[in-house]
């Protein structure tokens, strides 16, 4: 993953709007604005591997997953706990956020 990517993923602009998205004094129109924001922002590992989020409603609540294309088995996953589409896909978007940071520090093997 490219510096780039990364340093606009964990740039004080986000960090600032993950705050503002926890604290109870944002109303539903800001919270929604903020989470198209994110949402919005996307990267690729590579050309053959991305990543996406897929939410689900599972009865009344809301689960994300990370999914690999061509993989038929989500990468993460979480239970159906959220209750609202956007929150759900918030989270999922701060999980994959963690795990392409947790991709990008890793050593790179030896052939």
């Amino acid at each position: 993953m490219k510096s780039m990517d990364m340093e606009r993923f964990f740039s004080q602009q986000n960090i600032e709007r993950y705050r503002k998205l926890r604290d109870v004094s944002t109303d539903e129109p800001e919270r929604r604005l903020i989470l198209k924001s994110l949402a919005a922002q996307t990267t690729q590992v590579d050309a053959n591997r991305s990543l996406t989020v897929r939410v689900e409603r599972r009865g009344d609540k809301y689960a994300w997953e990370l999914r690999r294309d061509g993989h038929f088995h989500p990468v993460k996953f979480s239970v159906p706990i959220y209750v609202s589409e956007e929150a759900a896909r918030a989270f999922g978007n701060n999980a994959r956020m963690v795990h392409l940071a947790r991709l990008a520090a890793r050593q790179p093997r030896a052939k």
